[in-house]
Order: C-alpha cells, then structure tokens, then sequence
C-alpha cells in the first residue's frame, strides 16, 4: 500500500483514490481479466485518467473530440430547426431526433466544463 500511495503521490492521484485502486485490485488478486497484472504502474495511471474523466478533467485529445462532436450535434441540430418555418408542426421522428441531440449537447458540454 506505501508503494502504491507513493507512485499516486507522484502521478497526482488523491490518495483516497489510491487506497481504492490498491483494494480493487488486491481483491482481484492483482489479476486483470484471467491474466496476472503486467505493469500496476501503467494500471494506476489508467485508472487516473478514468478518474480525471469522471470528474470532467479531460486530456487535450478528448476534448478535441468532444468539441468536434459537439460542433456536428449543433450543426445537426440547426438542420432539422431551419428545415421547418415558423408556422409548421415537426415530424415525430424529427422531434425525437432533435430531443437526442439536445440532450447529447447538454452532456458534452457538462464534460466540456461548459455551462449548460
């Protein structure tokens, strides 16, 4: 455990979060999948960036990605609602389409760290 909350220390993982890689993976039997664990050092700082991704930390290359989807989800979303004047009603499969889009530009933006 000394060893394990010495390297998060070091790569910048809280230390609670190195107390629950240790314990996830004492429990496993330092095991991933059926084979034993090649590298715990590379596992923790997969683990990290799992855990910087939750929290809405996102690595350059991620945000990058979910910047260009959203961009798409946007421009998307401006086709349906130009592709209607003002007086029409919406198709239902438009409608539903519009509304996934919405709520998928509301979640990217909250991983953006943008305000919704």
């Amino acid at each position: 455990m000394d060893e394990v909350q010495l390297h998060a220390a070091k790569i910048g993982l809280p230390i609670s979060q190195a107390e629950q890689f240790f314990c996830y993976y004492e429990s496993k039997g330092w095991k991933v999948g059926k084979g034993p664990m090649k590298n715990w050092r590379m596992a923790m700082a997969g683990w990290k960036l799992r855990w910087e991704a939750a929290r809405g930390k996102l690595g350059g290359a991620q945000m990058v990605i979910y910047n260009d989807e959203l961009r798409k989800v946007e421009a998307k979303m401006k086709s349906i609602k130009d592709s209607y004047a003002e007086h029409q009603s919406w198709s239902e499969q438009d409608y539903q389409i519009y509304t996934k889009l919405k709520a998928r530009k509301v979640e990217l933006k909250r991983l953006l760290g943008m305000q919704v």
